[in-house]
């Protein structure tokens, strides 16, 4: 589905990311890789494989959309160095024409000389002529430009006849801000309030629907 924001068209995907079609980018927030390694070291039991899903994702995603530049805003990892480090080298690897950027989250901790090592840049925010990409959104931003973050996992509750509900990743939209769902298959959702100038758009399994 496409969407204007700040006057310009992007595509909202189903695989919980944005496309920004002029410039061919990818923008993806909160994979949260080698968070099962992470609560499994502290004891929690969860199975080896539930994070594969993510790496495989990550692929098709990029291999479907051929983008020219991504834009990781922020916690890619979940934690400090584990194995899974290993996993994403070689899902970058795929990739050598793509160039990659990381905009720091607050779970992102690994040693940033890693990710220049796979020709990775670490930065804390991007600013062009009319966004500001970001983890968490700024509490400034300049006029006429609408901050793109991660951070806080917008979910939607839909109710249906018999009082059942559910609950699904959104992108939240307003004139300033644009919050992505979050991408990774560990992550929680955040019930976002709805408001006469909000746009939601509901991440079903093979679309998106604005609500």
């Amino acid at each position: 589905m496409t969407a204007e924001i700040n006057n310009i068209p992007f595509t909202l995907l189903p695989q919980k990311a944005l496309f920004k079609d002029d410039e061919r980018l990818l923008i993806i927030a909160d994979v949260h890789l080698g968070k099962a390694s992470h609560f499994r070291k502290g004891g929690i039991s969860i199975p080896a494989h539930a994070q594969l899903a993510d790496y495989t994702n990550l692929e098709k995603l990029i291999k479907d959309t051929n983008p020219l530049n991504v834009y990781f805003l922020g916690d890619l990892f979940h934690s400090t160095f584990n194995r899974d480090w290993h996993y994403f080298c070689d899902l970058i690897a795929l990739f050598p024409v793509v160039k990659f950027t990381l905009v720091k989250g607050n779970h992102d901790l690994i040693d940033h000389a890693l990710f220049k090592d796979i020709c990775i840049d670490v930065v804390n925010t991007i600013e062009d002529d009319h966004f500001i990409y970001s983890h968490e959104p700024l509490t400034e931003v300049s006029t006429g430009k609408v901050n793109i973050v991660g951070h806080i996992h917008p979910g939607i509750v839909l109710t249906g006849i018999g009082r059942q509900s559910i609950k699904l990743p959104c992108f939240y939209i307003t004139d300033s801000l644009v919050i992505l769902p979050a991408f990774g298959v560990l992550t929680g959702l955040y019930s976002m309030e709805r408001t006469k100038d909000t746009q939601i758009f509901a991440v079903l399994p093979d679309s998106i629907k604005r609500i």
